[in-house]
């Protein structure tokens, strides 16, 4: 009898602590949520267009004293490919220089960056203009 008395203490002993079972809800509750989110924005995602963005500002070195630091930043919600921009220096109607960067490509809600480096001084000239000048979709 005492044998049976030790093996049904044993088996109150194996059932699962207070914290196992906090671990065990917080577990559910967290990989619930997950799911949740995902499963909405699943359902309430649309497709854009790539939106490319530029920004640029001086980064002159000693050996590049004409260069700037540019960043790309597509905000659009597919990713662009060959990506291709030009910064222009325009005195009155006239381009002064023309400095080209290639991106092979910029993921949605990403940024990129790189550096042109013009030979002629941007102080020269009246404008300084950056576009994009084309992309695909890959």
């Amino acid at each position: 009898m005492e044998n049976r008395k030790k093996e049904k203490n044993n088996h109150k002993n194996e059932g699962k602590n207070l914290l196992e079972w906090v671990v065990f809800a917080v577990s559910i509750v967290l990989v619930v949520a997950i799911l949740g989110y995902l499963s909405y924005k699943t359902a309430t995602h649309t497709t854009s267009p790539p939106d490319i963005l530029i920004e640029y500002n001086p980064d002159p070195t000693d050996t590049a004293p004409y260069r700037y630091h540019v960043k790309i930043k597509n905000v659009g919600g597919e990713t662009a490919e060959q990506v291709s921009l030009e910064l222009v220096l325009l005195s009155g109607n006239s381009v002064l220089e023309k400095a080209e960067l290639q991106l092979s490509f910029v993921p949605q809600a990403s940024e990129r960056e790189g550096w042109l480096i013009f030979s002629q001084d941007p102080e020269k000239a009246d404008t300084l203009i950056a576009r994009v000048v084309g992309f695909k979709k890959p």
